[in-house]
């Protein structure tokens, strides 16, 4: 039976730990390496504000695909998409960007059209396109929504502003009032007689459902009478008319009469229109003095509509909001977690690490370091026995977690850093190449003469946005015996990506 030693060991728990770390982040975060499987297609919109390349593409909610390339192409965003090769896109989808949340990730939404449509080939064209209103335009509408709301509030000042205006909107008020109480009056005045009206409805309706047959058979027999004595009437009638001729003459007579009263009646009407004129007018001069009142700042009204406070405040608000969301929008925080293996002493060093960047040339660095070596220190005790004095040096190991606190600085290419380093004080400095792929690390920390600094020295190379491989030289001129070469590897997730595993995470049910 083949035998391991310690070493072996530990080389192979590293290396299943960094196999699981690549599969963790392959599965998470959706990182191919080389071409990806799939079809593309292309689609263009009059703005990509917000979309990353990697975004997701789905279809009623389902991610079938990612955003492979975005490029200018004649003033327009052109998106690449890679689909999943078993999902199909018909010619007649409409390709729209949403957005998750407020103020979530953008992505690209596919909405399926006919079921019959034919599918696109690799390589073509989504026609239909749908776009949004942004969070600016949305503002923009609000403004000037804002400046309708003044105009009708201005309207409302010249009509209602000064002491005639309240004088007639308390007497409109107190007309209302009245009206109501007289309406209320009349129905509890004719409560009885309403309802004896609806009884007697009822007592109809019972009748012609009983005596329905009965009462259209009559009905026909009377209009056959009537007919009959229609016809009679018509004749009695022609023959009266032969017989008073004069008479009626004398009829059509007073109707012209009746008439010329009528006119009269008219205009007396108008009569009394003029003289109501001139109260009228003075009606319209008291709207006219209300309004010229608001306009020179007189009133409660007028001065709210004038104050020039109002639309500073509000500009200052919506300033204010757009602060805001530009601050949410460039806020980055980055989890990780990284495995250094030391070879001289055969154990494995982890830290867990919290990277919070409130801005592109800043950010804060919090990790938690578990070193096995733990912490040493040396005490040396003096004991006198009979003259003579004897000396003695005890070494102590102290496994306790570590912590790092730092505050750095990024100018352009490097990166200064300084703060708490494995709970104690220290400066750093990282350089990096390679559009930030590969970064050279030297810090000083544990600044003790008599073991001297603890100086560590490595490189760092990003293999793609998740994993990253690491190595250099730990505590180099340390004189306790601690230095040592290390290799490791380590797992680095950014919020976006946190967004994703908890965004396709099932919900949980109690």
């Amino acid at each position: 039976m083949i035998r391991l030693t310690p070493e072996a060991k530990v080389g192979l728990f590293v290396l299943a730990g960094i196999t699981l770390l690549v599969y963790m982040s392959l599965r998470l975060g959706g990182i191919q390496f080389g071409a990806g499987e799939g079809y593309r297609l292309v689609v263009r919109f009059p703005s990509a504000a917000g979309l990353d390349k990697g975004a997701s593409v789905r279809v009623a909610g389902v991610e079938v695909g990612k955003v492979d390339d975005i490029e200018l192409d004649n003033n327009m965003a052109r998106l690449t998409l890679l689909i999943d090769p078993e999902v199909k896109v018909g010619r007649d989808f409409t390709a729209v960007l949403n957005t998750k949340g407020l103020l979530g990730e953008k992505f690209v939404q596919l909405m399926p059209g006919a079921p019959g449509a034919p599918p696109l080939k690799p390589g073509e064209e989504i026609v239909n396109t749908k776009v949004y209103a942004e969070m600016d335009q949305l503002i923009t509408l609000l403004s000037d929504v804002a400046t309708d709301l003044k105009s009708v509030s201005s309207t409302l000042g010249k009509v209602l502003g000064g002491p005639r205006g309240e004088q007639s909107l308390a007497s409109i008020v107190k007309n209302i009032e009245e009206l109501t109480e007289r309406v209320n009056t009349l129905v509890a005045g004719n409560e009885r007689r309403f309802s004896d009206i609806m009884r007697n409805l009822d007592d109809f309706t019972s009748m012609l459902s009983r005596e329905g047959p009965g009462f259209t058979k009559s009905i026909k027999e009377t209009f056959v009478g009537l007919n009959s004595s229609l016809k009679s009437v018509s004749d009695n009638l022609n023959a009266l008319i032969a017989d008073n001729k004069e008479n009626l003459s004398a009829g059509i007579e007073n109707l012209r009469n009746a008439s010329a009263r009528l006119e009269e009646t008219m205009e007396t009407i108008n009569n009394l229109a003029t003289e109501v004129e001139p109260e009228i007018k003075d009606t319209v001069a008291s709207i006219g003095s209300v309004a010229r009142k608001i306009d020179s700042g007189e009133g409660t009204i007028a001065k709210l509509i004038n104050d020039p406070d109002t639309h500073d405040n509000l500009n200052r608000t919506i300033k204010g909001i757009n602060r805001y969301l530009d601050k949410a929008r460039s806020f980055r925080l980055h989890v990780g977690y990284r495995g250094e293996y030391l070879l001289d002493g055969g154990e494995t060093k982890g830290y867990f690490t919290l990277k919070v960047q409130p801005r592109s040339d800043r950010y804060y660095l919090l990790e938690v370091v578990d070193d096995p070596r733990g912490s040493r220190s040396t005490e040396t005790i003096e004991t006198s026995t009979a003259g003579a004095t004897t000396t003695v040096t005890e070494t102590r190991t102290t496994e306790d977690l570590k912590f790092s606190l730092q505050m750095a600085m990024r100018f352009q290419d490097l990166v200064l850093r300084g703060g708490l380093i494995e709970s104690t004080g220290g400066v750093g400095a990282d350089y990096y190449l390679l559009d930030d792929r590969l970064r050279f690390t030297l810090e000083a920390f544990d600044f003790d003469t008599e073991r001297n600094p603890h100086l560590k020295a490595g490189a760092t190379l990003h293999l793609n946005r998740f994993l990253f491989l690491t190595a250099g030289y730990d505590d180099f001129i340390s004189r306790s015996g601690m230095s040592s070469a290390y290799v490791g590897a380590g797992l680095l997730i950014e919020d976006d990506d946190l967004k994703y595993i908890f965004g396709s995470a099932p919900p949980i049910a109690f």
